[in-house]
């Protein structure tokens, strides 16, 4: 019997959960034990699984699987990482993570509270795809924004919508999480999320709050700071730096928690 050790984190309503890959704990990676671990009803239940490997003190590698078991770069999961490497020793309040998007910072600004680095946007292509506008991006992972009217928003049945643009022909083959915004001014906005490999919408998704304020500033200008408010209730802030119409640099902040620690006993 295999036997890992754990921590169900929070990071503003997308929960995962997240082991160490280190002697003496014994992480699964087959997709068929990572779906096991995030069920709802049977296991651990996670939106995601964060791996996370001291290299060096303060350098990380973190690696992330959704919970149908693909691989992706997960922002509020980056924020959950350095939280736990500061709780384990890890890092002190600054760690370099290696995501599957490349070499990220993070800075722990208090307890609970983080700022991290995101991959910069890639720029925006505009299309129509099932009857909506959509704004395509990428943070890390790709992104289709859609701005909506205060009555569609509040009458948005994301399921339906969200499922039917993420696996839209004009988005294959790697499909787009789907981020329906609803703008308050050109440094604001409500943001709902259908996210790919949850299949399903998760109540905060940090990528796509990256994908939304970049997209802010590009649309409407506006100032370099956003304030992205997520179904859970959660704000996160997104701070832009530009030359021009070029997004140079992407951060975000926002709340990470640590849950309840346990053990998983698995064969």
């Amino acid at each position: 019997m295999n036997v890992m050790r754990f921590t169900k984190m929070d990071g503003a309503g997308n929960d995962f959960v997240v082991a160490a890959d280190i002697p003496g704990n014994t992480v699964p990676h087959t997709p068929e034990m990572i779906r096991a671990v995030c069920d709802r009803r049977r296991g651990i239940g996670a939106d995601g699984l964060l791996v996370l490997k001291p290299l060096a003190p303060g350098e990380v590698e973190m690696i992330y699987y959704n919970s149908d078991a693909s691989r992706a770069m997960c922002g509020n999961g980056l924020r959950c990482s350095m939280e736990f490497a500061a709780l384990n020793g890890f890092a002190d309040s600054h760690a370099v993570f290696h995501t599957d998007a490349g070499r990220l910072e993070a800075w722990r600004l208090e307890p609970e509270q983080i700022r991290i680095q995101m991959p910069a946007a890639a720029p925006f292509r505009e299309l129509t795809v099932c009857g909506y506008p959509v704004y395509l991006t990428s943070t890390g992972v790709p992104h289709a924004v859609v701005p909506l009217t205060p009555e569609e928003f509040c009458n948005l049945d994301i399921g339906s919508a969200g499922r039917a643009i993420r696996f839209a022909g004009e988005l294959a083959p790697e499909g787009a999480n789907v981020d329906f915004i609803l703008s308050d001014g050109a440094d604001a906005a409500q943001v709902r999320t259908y996210e790919r490999g949850v299949e399903a919408e998760t109540l905060a998704c940090g990528t796509g709050a990256a994908a939304v304020g970049a997209f802010l500033l590009w649309k409407y200008g506006g100032n370099e700071k956003k304030r992205i408010f997520c179904a859970g209730g959660d704000v996160l802030t997104i701070e832009l730096t530009a030359n021009g119409n070029i997004l140079k640099e992407i951060f975000l902040s926002g709340p990470a928690r640590a849950v309840f620690t346990g053990t998983w006993n698995w064969k």
